[in-house]
C-alpha cells in the first residue's frame, strides 16, 4: 500500500514539474523580458493614473 502512495506522490511530483515548465515556456514567450522585469506594473499603474477608488479624494 505505501509503495502505491510513493509512487502516486513521485507522479504527482512529475506532472507539477512539467506544469511549471510548460508555464515557464508559454510566459516566456507571450511577454517580453523588459515587461516581466519591471517593477512598474499592478497596482502602482492603476495607482498613478487614479484609477483606483481607493485612490480617489472625494
Amino acid at each position: 500500500m505505501w509503495i502505491l502512495l510513493e509512487y502516486a506522490a513521485w507522479a504527482i511530483a512529475a506532472l507539477l514539474l512539467l506544469w511549471m515548465v510548460m508555464d515557464a515556456a508559454r510566459v516566456n514567450r507571450e511577454f517580453d523580458e523588459d515587461v516581466l522585469l519591471s517593477s512598474r506594473e499592478g497596482i502602482d499603474e492603476l495607482l498613478e493614473h487614479g484609477d483606483v477608488p481607493e485612490a480617489k479624494e472625494n
